[in-house]
């Protein structure tokens, strides 16, 4: 008996080296793939949007949007918000853009503009549009206090009266 369990432990302590020896083989063929094995590992970037396409949020109940950039000048916010079902009560949605960089802010706390105030929504919904002017080129985020499910769009635009002036 002592003989086979002698070749048991043995058994068992290659079948342990062969395991960790697939491990570590894994994890050197992971590494063959990164473009710098031996550098820091990468870090996470902010997504910049082009300031020519509109930018768009959406999401259920109350958030804080990820940033995204606004080249400034002059631009066109639409709105809107819904509720779960045509049956429900209406929702209350507000909803504003704040600047990352108070700078770029109406106020020290970085709001620029409030999209929507306490707005009670029908269920069946409802949107808004407006105009946010001289804003100065920087990252913003929407913070958005809602009991609804909505979207908003922000989109470079022209001065209402100059566009007017142009026809």
């Amino acid at each position: 008996m002592a003989g086979s369990e002698a070749l048991w432990r043995v058994g068992l302590v290659c079948g342990g080296v062969a395991l960790a020896a697939v491990v570590l083989a894994g994890f050197g063929v992971g590494r063959g793939f990164e473009a710098n094995p031996s550098g820091p590992p990468p870090q996470a970037t902010a997504s910049v949007a082009t300031a020519a396409g509109p930018i768009v949020r959406a999401g259920v109940g109350s958030q804080t949007t990820d940033p995204f950039y606004l080249a400034g000048g002059t631009y066109g916010s639409v709105w809107s918000a819904w509720g779960e079902a045509p049956e429900f009560p209406p929702c209350t949605h507000s909803a504003k853009l704040m600047a990352v960089d108070p700078a770029n802010a109406a106020t020290s706390l970085g709001n620029v503009i409030d999209l929507a105030t306490r707005v009670q929504v029908p269920a069946t919904g409802t949107s808004n549009s407006s105009y946010v002017y001289d804003v100065k080129p920087g990252d913003y985020y929407l913070d958005v206090t809602s009991a609804c499910a909505w979207q908003i769009a922000i989109s470079p635009a022209e001065h209402p009266s100059a566009a007017a002036g142009s026809s």
